[in-house]
């Protein structure tokens, strides 16, 4: 853990790496963490340890929700995430959306001629969710499963990657395309919270949810990765 900690350092300012450590000891008793130091220890990149954070942050909401975590279960090749809870067990593909596009202008509020610019590309990104999505499809398989966005694509949010969902299901349907028969949904979260509700979690089904996944959407939808974090790490 020490080494990956060290990694993250050089990429991250003393405040953040102390948050991180928490994460990392976190996932410390968890089956798979250290396979998961290791690959922090040995990134290349920030974008790379970034990624890998991002799965330790869905394993940590999942077990503030009370599940128990196995962190790469078939090793790098399959599912990063196995959860059990009751008598379910469900694997769990995370992706991270890269911040690829340099986000609004910078606007100069005194000019009496100021006019907003149009901001973000509705079809694009809905085509760049629809795309990554559909990539994760061989991880799964055919288990009980979800699909886990962590996006750090400031023009990109939940509502593109809703849309690509629905234009998954309707792919499906006209036989375009093959849905993982165990695909339950794709949760989608951000550092951003929603204006009103501060909702930060959201779930996008993909096919009709029966116990206990539509009692997980809801506790998923109704929760902030702060408040899931926080049990794990107390």
């Amino acid at each position: 853990m020490k080494k990956a900690l060290q990694q993250i350092s050089k990429f991250h300012n003393e405040y953040d790496v102390q948050v991180f450590q928490k994460y990392l000891e976190g996932i410390q008793s968890m089956s798979g963490a250290s396979r998961k130091f290791k690959q922090i220890a040995s990134s290349p990149n920030k974008e790379q340890v970034e990624d890998y954070l991002a799965e330790i942050r869905y394993a940590l909401v999942f077990a503030g929700i009370g599940f128990n975590i196995e962190i790469e279960p078939y090793g790098d090749k399959g599912p990063d995430l196995r959860v059990s809870f009751d008598s379910h067990k469900t694997v769990i593909e995370i992706m991270r959306f890269r911040k690829v596009y340099s986000g609004p202008s910078v606007l100069d509020l005194d000019d009496e001629n100021l006019i907003l610019p149009e901001y973000g590309n509705i079809p694009r990104d809905v085509r760049k969710s629809f795309e990554k999505i559909s990539k994760k499809f061989q991880q799964v398989g055919s288990e009980d499963s979800i699909i886990a966005i962590w996006n750090d694509e400031e023009e990109l949010d939940e509502l593109e990657v809703g849309t690509a969902v629905r234009d998954l299901i309707n792919d499906a349907n006209r036989n375009i395309l093959n849905l993982p028969n165990g695909l339950q949904f794709v949760l989608y979260g951000s550092k951003w919270a929603r204006a009103g509700d501060h909702r930060q979690l959201h779930c996008f089904p993909c096919q009709k949810l029966l116990q206990p996944y539509l009692l997980l959407q809801q506790i998923l939808d109704a929760s902030t990765v702060q408040q899931l974090t926080a049990k794990t790490l107390a």
